[in-house]
């Protein structure tokens, strides 16, 4: 009875490190999977408890039984399986270190679960890192031409925002209004201060002379259908200098929830500009 429940305590700081590695490398192994490795690593350590080489037997076991698909693949889950079992062994070894007098197989449990918990809240840290770093990789320095003058924006990629000027199929960006409202002719301030996107669309408040760069922009949420005023830019480059295709931009007040601090939400279509500019095919 003894053996079984090592081996089950030692499947399970298996699966903890196991489910580490799948989840931080994104190596998509099956669960069952994970859980038979855990048992194959566990069985040698524990019939073999003072043998080395049984050590690194199990661990070559696990491994491959997890990760074996290809060499490449299960060279990579290795690397992460070492990070994952030196960081939960670090936190069992000062753990160990001042632990109280106890059953010996209630101080392996503990230390299972020690382990188990400490990867799960590593794992969260680590996702959280991944993902700053890819929503790094949608934003981006940028200057924007409209209304003879150059403005300095930080923009994010929306790869949700497909709107579209109906006419043309131009893309429709969003910029804060906060953003670039001492940049905005005078005369454009009142009809825009005084614009109600659920009355009927009409252009007429607008001067004359600015007209021409002006669509009604047809805008569909959850809250309901609305209408805003789209504004044709001059040219709009990334901080590298590619250029953007020629489009529309809607002003929005409601920029609180812009991501990364940014002051305009991107096309999907800015993507081409931003993975020529970066030297890749996709951004990932």
């Amino acid at each position: 009875m003894y053996g079984e429940l090592i081996i089950a305590i030692n499947m399970v700081f298996n699966f903890a490190v196991l489910s580490f590695a799948n989840k931080t490398g994104n190596l998509q192994a099956a669960r069952g999977r994970l859980w038979f490795a855990s048992f194959a690593g566990a069985l040698p350590v524990t019939i073999f408890s003072s043998s080395f080489i049984s050590m690194i037997f199990s661990f070559l076991i696990m491994t491959y039984c997890a990760f074996g698909k290809a060499f490449e693949l299960w060279r990579k889950a290795v690397g992460i399986v070492l990070v994952g079992a030196l960081f939960s062994g670090g936190l069992l070894t000062v753990y160990s270190s001042r632990s109280f007098a106890m059953p010996t197989y209630l101080s392996i449990f503990l230390s299972a679960l020690i382990a188990y918990i400490s990867l799960a809240f590593f794992k969260g840290k680590w996702l959280d890192v991944r993902v700053a770093k890819q929503m790094d990789v949608f934003a981006s320095g940028s200057t924007l031409r409209i209304w003879n003058q150059d403005i300095q924006l930080q923009v994010f990629i929306d790869t949700g925002n497909s709107c579209i000027e109906p006419m043309t199929g131009a893309p429709v960006h969003f910029v804060s209004y906060r953003a670039v409202k001492r940049y905005i002719p005078e005369e454009l301030i009142q009809p825009l201060e005084q614009w109600n996107p659920k009355e009927l669309a009409n252009l007429q408040s607008f001067p004359i002379e600015y007209q021409k760069g002006i669509r009604l922009i047809r805008l569909t949420t959850v809250q309901g259908v609305s209408w805003a005023i789209g504004f044709k830019y001059e040219r709009w480059s990334m901080e590298e200098g590619e250029l953007l295709q020629p489009g529309y931009l809607v002003l929005t007040k409601e920029d609180n929830r812009y991501p990364h601090g940014a002051e305009a939400i991107l096309h999907v279509s800015a993507m081409e500009s931003i993975s020529k500019e970066r030297g890749t095919v996709h951004v990932v």
